[in-house]
C-alpha cells in the first residue's frame, strides 16, 4: 500500500514494522460494523428509512462534515445545509439497499485504503445536480479555508471523487499515516469516535460505489458532442419591438355603447360578478387615502420630471372627467402594491414621507390635492375617501367597468394590428424607428391638457431628500411636455436582446409554442431577417428582427472537443444519477419519515420579516 515498503535499509524495515503494526491496529480496532439499525418506537430519529433509524448523532456528524471546519452559520442558512445533510443520508440509505440488487459491496481493505489514503466522504443529495454542485463547492472551500485540504487537492478531486474530501492524516515529520492525527481530525470533523466514524464511512463508500455504477456507463458520441456544441456555441442577438396591450388599451381602442350592450347581452352574469367584486374592493372607507404615483428615477432630469408630470396630469384629467379614482389608480399608478387596491394606502400617515403626509393630512373626506405632490418616489395625486359618496361611485364604477371589460378584449386585436403594421414596414425596407412612428401616428390625437402645478413641500421636508425642502426644484419652470400615444413610456420601442444560444431565452415572456418557431427562424436565418408574424407574449405582441448571428464551426469544435466532451459526459452522468435517485425516492416515499425539527435553520433576524420602504 505504501511506497515505504518498497524501500531498503534497516531504518526502512523498522519504519515498515511500525506502519504494519499501525495498520493492523487500525483495521482490528476500527473495523466496520455492518449491522442495520432498526428504530424502536421510542428511539429518537432524524429520519426513518424503511424502518431503520438515522440517528441524530449520525445526522449531526454529516451536517458538521458538510459545513466543514471553517464553519459558517450564515452559509448553512443560505444553502439550507441541514436539509441537504439529511437528504444526503436518506439517499445513502436507499442506495445501500439497492447495492444488493446491483451486486455491490465493500471490503475491509477497500475502506481501510480509503481512510489510510486520507479520503473521507459525506453524501450530498444528487436529485438536483445544481444543489449538489453548490454544496460540494462550498464544502471544499470550507475544508480549504480550515487548512484540512490544499487548493490543489480540492481542485483535483472536486466533482471526481463523488464528495470524497482529501484530508491529510499523516505525521508532519515522517509523512506517514499517524493514528493520533487521524483520531484528532476525525473528532474535529465529525464529533464521533473512530469506530462510529469508520462504520459511517463504510456506508458512504458503498453509496459511492452505487453512484459510480450508475454514472460509469454514460458515454457521448462525437456526433452527439458536435450537436450539443453547436447548440451551445451558436449564438444570436435580436432587435424586438413590443406592442403592449396596456398601450393599445389607452390609445388604440374606442368602445361604443352598442359594443357594451352586445357584450352585456352575452356576459351579464360574469359582469355582475366582476362588478360586485370590484365594488367591494373600491368601496370608500372612512379616513382612507388613495393615491396615483408616477415614479421618477433618482436624480431625474427636468425633462424626465416634465414627462412624469404630464402623465399624472393625464390621469387626473380622467378622474375629473368622471372616471372613479380607484380605477384610474389601478390602471396608471406606478405604486404596484397600492394600485392593485385601487390606490388605497390606508388611513395611517405616520410612516409616510413628509411631503405626502403633509398633503394627505390636510385633506377632508372627498377632497383631492390641488396639484401634484413631489416626493423622493415621484409625483403623487392624493384623494381622501368619502363613504357618503358611495352611491355616486357605484354608478361611475359600473360605467367604467363595462368599458374596461370590452376594451380589454379589443386591445388584443389592436395591439396585434399595430405590430403587424410595424412588421410589414420593416420587411418592406423601412428602418424600425420610422416603422414605429408611422404605425403609432394614427393614435396620436391633439388634446387639451391642463398641467398640474407642483405643490410646495412643507417646511423642512425636501421632495428629493435635499436640505432646501425642495423649494428650488418647485420654483424652476419645467419644459413643456405631453402625454400621448407617442410619448407614453409603454409605447412601441426598439429593444435589444442579450446574446443567447439555442437553449436560451431571446427575451422575457415568449410563449413556448412561439419560442420553438422563433428559434428555428433565428438559427436558420441571416442578419436583418424579420420573423414572419408578430410573436405573442402575455403582455402583447413582439416584432422580431435578427440583429446578429454567430455560427459555431467544426474547426473550433476540434480545438475544444476533449474538454467539451468531458463536461458533457459529466452533465449526462449527473442527469442519469439524478433520475436514478428520484426513482429511488419515489419508490420509497411511503417508507421515509422525516423529523422536520432537525432540518429547520435558525433565522438570522429572529423571525421578523424585512421591512419594505413605503412608496408614499
Amino acid at each position: 500500500m505504501l511506497d515505504i515498503f518498497r524501500q531498503r535499509g534497516l531504518s526502512n524495515v523498522i519504519y515498515g514494522a511500525i506502519i504494519v503494526a499501525t495498520i493492523f491496529a487500525f483495521v482490528v480496532t476500527f473495523r466496520p460494523q455492518a449491522q442495520n439499525k432498526t428504530a424502536s418506537l421510542s428511539e429518537a430519529c432524524a429520519a426513518r428509512v424503511r424502518g431503520r433509524c438515522i440517528d441524530p448523532k449520525d445526522f449531526n456528524s454529516a451536517y458538521r462534515m458538510l459545513v466543514g471546519p471553517a464553519r459558517s452559520v450564515a452559509a448553512s442558512r443560505k444553502l439550507n445545509l441541514k436539509k441537504t445533510a439529511l437528504d444526503g443520508l436518506i439517499e445513502r440509505e436507499l442506495m445501500a439497499d439497492d447495492a444488493r440488487r446491483l451486486g455491490l459491496g465493500i471490503t475491509d481493505k477497500e475502506l481501510t485504503d480509503q481512510l489510510y489514503d486520507g479520503y473521507v466522504r459525506v453524501s450530498v443529495p444528487a436529485a438536483d445536480p445544481q444543489v449538489e454542485l453548490q454544496a460540494l463547492s462550498e464544502m471544499y472551500q470550507s475544508y480549504q479555508r480550515g487548512g484540512f485540504v490544499s487548493g490543489e487537492d480540492a481542485q483535483a478531486h472536486f466533482g471526481d471523487r463523488d464528495g470524497a474530501i482529501p484530508v491529510d492524516f499523516r505525521d508532519s515529520k515522517t509523512k506517514a499515516f499517524d493514528m493520533k492525527t487521524y483520531e484528532r481530525k476525525v473528532r474535529n470533523l465529525s464529533n464521533r469516535s473512530t469506530t462510529e466514524f469508520r462504520e459511517e464511512q463504510g456506508r458512504e463508500l458503498l453509496a459511492a460505489k452505487v453512484r459510480d455504477a450508475i454514472r460509469a456507463p454514460i458515454r457521448v458520441s462525437d456526433s452527439e458532442a458536435w450537436d450539443e456544441y453547436d447548440r451551445q456555441k451558436s449564438t444570436a442577438m435580436l432587435t424586438y419591438i413590443p406592442v403592449l396591450e396596456t398601450w393599445a388599451l389607452r390609445w388604440a381602442v374606442d368602445v361604443s355603447q352598442g359594443e357594451i350592450d352586445a357584450y352585456l347581452k352575452d356576459h351579464q352574469a360574469a359582469f355582475d360578478q366582476a362588478f360586485e367584486s370590484r365594488k367591494k374592493e373600491d368601496a370608500p372607507q372612512a379616513g382612507h387615502l388613495r393615491h396615483i404615483l408616477v415614479r421618477l428615477p433618482y436624480g431625474a432630469s427636468d425633462d424626465e420630471r416634465a414627462a412624469a408630470l404630464a402623465k399624472l396630469s393625464w390621469a387626473v384629467a380622467r378622474v375629473k372627467a368622471g372616471e372613479p379614482f380607484a380605477e384610474v389608480a389601478r390602471q396608471t399608478s406606478d405604486d404596484q402594491g397600492s394600485a392593485a387596491k385601487g390606490g388605497d394606502v390606508g388611513d395611517k400617515t405616520d410612516s409616510f414621507v413628509p411631503p405626502f403626509k403633509a398633503a394627505a393630512d390636510a385633506l377632508k373626506p372627498g377632497e383631492m390635492t390641488a396639484g401634484a405632490v413631489e416626493s423622493q418616489f415621484g409625483f403623487h395625486y392624493i384623494e381622501r375617501d368619502d363613504p357618503a359618496k358611495a352611491a355616486d361611485l357605484d354608478d361611475k364604477l359600473r360605467r367604467s367597468l363595462q368599458r374596461e371589460l370590452v376594451a380589454k378584449v379589443k386591445a388584443v386585436d389592436a395591439a396585434q394590428l399595430v405590430a403587424r403594421k410595424i412588421e410589414e414596414a420593416v420587411r418592406g425596407g423601412k428602418n424600425a424607428e420610422d416603422a414605429i412612428k408611422d404605425a403609432v401616428a394614427p393614435y396620436v390625437h391633439a388634446q387639451r391638457l391642463d398641467t398640474l402645478k407642483i405643490l410646495p413641500p412643507p417646511p423642512g421636508a425636501a421632495a428629493d431628500g435635499g436640505a432646501d425642502g425642495g423649494a428650488s426644484a418647485a420654483k424652476q419652470p419645467l419644459p413643456a411636455a405631453t402625454f400621448n400615444a407617442s410619448t407614453d413610456t409603454e409605447r412601441p420601442q426598439t429593444q435589444t436582446s442579450n446574446n443567447f444560444n439555442r437553449g436560451g431565452d431571446p427575451f422575457p415572456g415568449a410563449v413556448p409554442e412561439g419560442s420553438v418557431a422563433l428559434m428555428r427562424f433565428v438559427f436558420s436565418g441571416k442578419e436583418g431577417d424579420v420573423f414572419d408574424t408578430p410573436l405573442r407574449t402575455p403582455q402583447g405582441f413582439n416584432v422580431v428582427i435578427i440583429k446578429q448571428r454567430t455560427q459555431a464551426t467544426r474547426e473550433d469544435f476540434a480545438k475544444d472537443r476533449d474538454s467539451f466532451t468531458l463536461e458533457l459526459v459529466q452533465a449526462k452522468r449527473d442527469e442519469a444519477l439524478s433520475a436514478y435517485v428520484k426513482r429511488l425516492r419515489e419508490q420509497a416515499k411511503d417508507e421515509v419519515k422525516i423529523d422536520e425539527s432537525y432540518v429547520q435553520e435558525a433565522k438570522a433576524d429572529g423571525g421578523s420579516a424585512p421591512e419594505e420602504e413605503d412608496e408614499y
